[in-house]
């Protein structure tokens, strides 16, 4: 249980930017370099925590603990998680207010800014890469086909994006049964 202890706290204290950005830390600790889960699984935790309320890094950090470890998993990892964003939080308060209008300071949030989008892109693809291709290596046409249709359905009605998510996964989840039946099964 240490080791789920310390990698949270890494991750916690290295997904710059907020929970998407953790994405990728998440992936890379858990997925690769620890196999503790399969990305398929983490996929579907982190749609969970996208899902539920609350930073999802938290989120899904209570969700891998309470799977490796049960209740006191989840209260440590989401624990561990945390920390390390609360205690540089109150130290970048305290240097901001010294050093807000210092021009170094000011692009060095800039730089960091940038470095963000990166992270957060990297978690993305690596969601997109699972969501359409799965464990194979061959596109999946159905899930290609639900992106573009959720994408193209989300641009032209713009509901509020719990609706949508309840909504999509009401619709998939009917058309997964129904080709599964009429044309695989």
């Amino acid at each position: 249980m240490s080791a789920l202890i310390f990698r949270f706290l890494y991750i916690g204290l290295f997904s710059i930017g907020g929970g998407l950005s953790a994405i990728s830390l998440i992936q890379d600790e858990i997925v690769e370099r620890l196999s503790w889960l399969t990305e398929e699984t983490l996929v579907d935790i982190l749609a969970i925590a996208e899902m539920t309320p609350g930073p999802i890094a938290v989120n899904a950090a209570s969700f891998v603990g309470m799977r490796l470890y049960g209740i006191p998993g989840a209260v440590l990892a989401t624990c561990a998680c945390i920390l390390p964003g609360c205690i540089i939080s109150f130290l970048i308060s305290r240097m901001n207010e010294k050093l807000y209008k210092n021009d170094r300071w000011q692009n060095g949030l800039k730089l960091l800014r940038a470095a963000v989008v990166g992270i957060i892109l990297s978690g993305s693809l690596v969601i997109l890469k699972n969501a359409l291709y799965g464990e194979g290596s061959e596109l999946n046409l159905l899930s290609v086909g639900c992106f573009f249709i959720g994408l193209a359905a989300y641009r032209y009605w713009k509901p509020s994006p719990m609706l949508f998510m309840m909504c999509s996964g009401v619709c998939i989840g009917g058309l997964h049964s129904f080709v599964t039946q009429f044309f695989l099964g």
